[in-house]
């Protein structure tokens, strides 16, 4: 005889349910966003969802390199998720600007394209000089504090530093070292932090600033000599990615900074609420699996992740298909007794 089971009420992870999710995925997993907002929209529970963000290759984009992420045009998936109460960050966190490169065309037309009317869109940003600009133009747009900017000018985690940026910004994430000092986060304001759950950095990584300035130059200016110094931080000092830790990179075997399920729980308790699944470091795969393990309930994650993975690796066979017809094929029409997709 089968075991009775008690009904799941939400496909929601019980421990955390009132946590509004900042996803990645705006240019480089839209085909993942899709699925997830639609799933959401489906078991009625999108309001998880507060925010996506990412940023296609440019000289603004700071906390990862630049790596072929397209610029499609994104605004027309922006206003439908607007119309859901889903808002749109543009990820510009180059921490090594300097004056000339606030001129940047296509960065420029993407904050032009931004909706500031809204009320619900903005940018995460590092710059002071990048911050001032933006609010000269467009000062609709809300903005966040990128870490970079405390990695830059906080790294001991002063927690003046942070409420100073309260003050300044609609919401600042904290540095990923700093998430584990709960007397500072507890002397914060829980609407104004947003704090990263996935970040895979090993824990008071000591190159972690030089690697990102690095970064920021490069997309600024590719060159054969930060190209190379990229290559020897990757290999030399990089603890590993997906939370695996290398033996000869980190024989201290120190922890990533991704939260584990008490920590998490923890943080929640204490009244914080805005959370954030960054991705674009990682596979399609890797995102749609953090954002199981983190938003689903643990009991109804498998099946969600087997239909993902199908559904995803069905797509790519489609496009490919499409490619090579050299035409697109009618899309199916959907069933009448189901919540149609809203993207």
């Amino acid at each position: 005889m089968l075991l009775k089971t008690e009904r799941e009420e939400s496909i929601i992870h019980p421990d955390w349910p009132e946590v509004k999710w900042n996803v990645s995925g705006l240019y480089n997993y839209r085909l993942f966003l899709r699925i997830f907002v639609n799933t959401m929209n489906s078991h009625d529970v999108l309001p998880v969802i507060g925010a996506v963000h990412g940023c296609p290759d440019l000289a603004w984009n700071g906390g990862y390199l630049n790596a072929n992420v397209p610029n499609t045009d994104a605004k027309n998936f922006s206003d439908v998720l607007n119309k859901h109460d889903i808002s749109v960050y543009l990820t510009f966190t180059n921490i090594a600007l300097e004056k000339q490169h606030l001129a940047d065309s296509t960065a420029n037309t993407l904050l032009e394209q931004l909706d500031e009317s809204s009320g619900l869109n903005g940018v995460i940003v590092a710059s002071d000089l990048l911050s001032n600009y933006i609010r000269d133009k467009k000062p609709g747009l809300k903005q966040i504090c990128s870490y970079e900017k405390a990695l830059i000018e906080n790294p001991q985690g002063d927690v003046n530093w942070y409420k100073k940026m309260q003050d300044r910004f609609d919401r600042v994430v904290v540095y990923p070292d700093h998430v584990f000092d709960l007397e500072l986060l507890d002397q914060l304001d829980r609407d104004k932090v947003e704090i990263i759950v996935n970040d895979e950095c090993a824990y008071k990584c000591p190159t972690r600033k030089r690697h990102l300035m690095a970064i920021s130059r490069f997309n600024i200016q590719r060159s054969p000599q930060l190209g190379e110094e990229l290559k020897q931080i990757k290999q030399k000092h990089c603890a590993g990615q997906f939370g695996i830790i290398s033996s000869q990179k980190n024989p201290a075997h120190v922890r990533p900074n991704v939260l584990r399920r008490q920590e998490l729980k923890t943080i929640y308790d204490m009244g914080f609420r805005n959370f954030r699944i960054c991705g674009r470091r990682k596979t399609i795969f890797g995102l749609a699996w953090n954002v199981i393990h983190f938003v689903f309930n643990p009991a109804l994650a498998p099946p969600f992740a087997s239909a993902w993975a199908h559904k995803i690796d069905g797509s790519f066979k489609d496009e490919f298909k499409k490619l090579g017809q050299g035409k697109a094929e009618r899309p199916q029409q959907a069933d009448s007794t189901e919540k149609p997709d809203i993207v």
